[in-house]
């Protein structure tokens, strides 16, 4: 008897205390409520902010709760159309968390292991020492634990070089010491390579390994891993079996790859897309698809649809599985959302951790997934596992809580997060409503972030201008081939008007700043650019001759290209 009381006691008392700290679920009702006030937040949002194109989805384990698109595919008056629930949106580096499950899947499969060494499949990999480069594995790839630098390399895969010259800025790069397999230094191109391990150990293309092992069983039709020009049009299809003949040809002969590149276009069905844009000095602009996120296609390379993005959140908040589809054993889930790399030295203004919601103290990458503690200010908080992407004209974001069986998703075609977290805010304003949280408007707070970058940049470059003015030398002082070992060789021209800046890639104008400095349109370098300049500062010798330059961007290991020639 004594035990039923202490029992109905407990319920009694523990009942209460869930519903006053908002652990109970949610109805799906409510849920659904709170969805719809998001909607309306950002139609708001994509008019004031110029925003193209959004879609926003909230699931729960084997349950879509709610789809919903917004805007067109460009901002092109000449060629819009209203983005629908099948459209693909590039999600930029939520593609990583995609990578991570179709890892666990072939872990699963039997086709390779956490642990493998990566030169187990890539004999010629090569990271900063040979002790290093034997001792890295796979998951050491995938997990941001590598030791280097946050975006080591980035530069160089921002500025378009070809994959063996980023690959080779790995030599003069050094890890932060103490820090392999301990703490978190996000990753581009670490975390790329695993799509080359992956190709290696499977003899398969990683966009069809997504295919076979993910999009297919979970019936995402919409969703691929294949630049969004090769897909939107037979003539871009043709181009996309043109540029994996090689691979097709050992796979198939070298006639049957051959009909396959003629026959195949013909009866393809165009994809709808959307079309990135980028917002530079207050104008938003529509930009060129190209192929700089496909040479590392593992860590930025996916698109999906709105539909198909529910199915994926709807899969994580059901711990693998979707319907009775099991994408990775529970015992694997369990594995990519464990924390691997602590996060450390997290500042207030963090582009992926917004300072009021994640507790600064529990945060850390798993393996493709970030894990951390959403609360109200240190209070009720939730246990979330989160991914964020955001970069060349495409923005992405996506939040479980598995307290909650919740799931919630944004993507943008507008981005990236050096300038807007739109769809990260949007996904916290459901959560906020979700979780009863108060004292943040994120739409609010998204405007004067982009007030913010704005007045930063004006400053910045006011700033050095005005900083002791004085003219620059004449032109011939600054021409000639400046070098050094890890990007190699840049140009400094005059034309007769206008000095020019080179790096092999592209061409841009410097305009002239203040005395030997000089900037230069951060997207005519870089081409997934962001909202700003870059800077180019010519540096003197005792002797008053310029004999090396700093440029802004290019600043793997604060290097400085030294003058070779004219």
């Amino acid at each position: 008897m004594l035990k039923t009381i202490n029992k109905f006691f407990a319920i009694a008392v523990i009942l209460p205390l869930l519903a006053s700290s908002g652990q109970c679920r949610l109805a799906d009702s409510e849920i659904k409520k709170h969805a719809e006030k998001v909607d309306k937040i950002i139609q708001e949002g994509i008019k004031k902010l110029g925003i193209p194109g959004c879609a926003f989805v909230v699931a729960r384990k084997d349950k879509i709760i709610h789809v919903a698109v917004f805007g067109k595919t460009t901002q092109d008056s000449k060629s819009p159309t209203e983005i629908t629930p099948y459209t693909a949106f590039p999600i930029s580096s939520v593609t990583k968390n995609f990578t991570a499950f179709l890892v666990g899947a072939l872990v699963a499969d039997g086709k390779i292991q956490w642990n493998d060494k990566v030169r187990k499949y890539l004999p010629k990999f090569f990271m900063t020492s040979e002790e290093l480069s034997d001792e890295m594995t796979v998951l050491d790839l995938i997990s941001h634990s590598s030791g280097y630098k946050h975006f080591a390399a980035d530069s160089l895969f921002a500025a378009d070089y070809d994959k063996a010259r980023i690959l080779n800025a790995f030599r003069y790069l050094k890890q932060k010491p103490g820090e392999f397999r301990k703490y978190y230094g996000y990753q581009n191109i670490v975390f790329g390579i695993v799509g080359d391990v992956l190709e290696a150990a499977t003899g398969e293309k990683y966009e069809d390994l997504l295919q076979k092992y993910i999009f297919d069983k979970m019936g995402m039709k919409d969703s691929s891993a294949i630049r969004t020009d090769y897909i939107d049009s037979k003539c871009g299809y043709f181009k996309y079996l043109l540029s994996r003949f090689g691979h097709d040809r050992e796979k198939f002969g070298f006639f049957k790859t051959l009909w396959r590149l003629i026959s195949k276009p013909l009866t393809y069905k165009p994809q709808h897309t959307v079309i990135g844009h980028s917002r530079f000095k207050n104008v938003i602009e529509q930009l060129p698809c190209i192929g700089i996120f496909h040479k590392f296609p593992a860590t930025s390379g996916v698109n999906v649809s709105a539909t198909d993005f529910a199915k994926w959140i709807s899969m994580l908040a059901g711990s693998g599985s979707l319907n009775n589809v099991t994408i990775v054993p529970k015992s694997i889930f369990d594995k990519i959302t464990s924390p691997i790399a602590k996060a450390k030295n997290i500042k207030d203004d963090d582009l992926q951790f917004v300072k009021s919601r994640y507790e600064k103290d529990n945060l850390a990458y798993c393996i493709g997934t970030f894990v951390g503690t959403y609360s109200n200010n240190g209070k009720n908080g939730r246990p979330i596992i989160f991914h964020m992407g955001g970069i060349y004209g495409a923005s992405a974001f996506f939040a479980i809580s598995h307290d909650d069986d919740l799931g919630v998703g944004v993507i943008c075609n507008f981005g990236g997060t050096s300038h807007s977290l739109f769809a990260e805010y949007m996904v916290n304003q459901l959560l906020d409503l979700c979780f009863s949280f108060s004292g943040t408007d994120w739409l609010d707070a998204e405007l004067n972030r982009k007030k913010y970058i704005r007045k930063r940049q004006a400053y910045f470059h006011s700033d050095l201008a005005e900083k002791n003015p004085t003219p620059m030398k004449k032109p011939e002082a600054y021409i000639g081939k400046y070098s050094c070992e890890m990007y190699g060789e840049v140009t400094i021209s005059y034309d007769g008007k206008n000095l020019t800046l080179s790096n092999g890639v592209n061409t841009t104008k410097l305009d002239h700043v203040n005395g030997d400095i000089f900037s230069f349109p951060c997207k005519n370098i870089f081409p997934h650019y962001f909202d700003e300049d870059e800077y180019i500062s010519f540096i003197s010798n005792a002797s008053g001759n310029i004999d090396s330059v700093y440029i802004s961007g290019f600043s793997e290991n604060h290097t400085t290209f030294k003058k070779i020639g004219n």
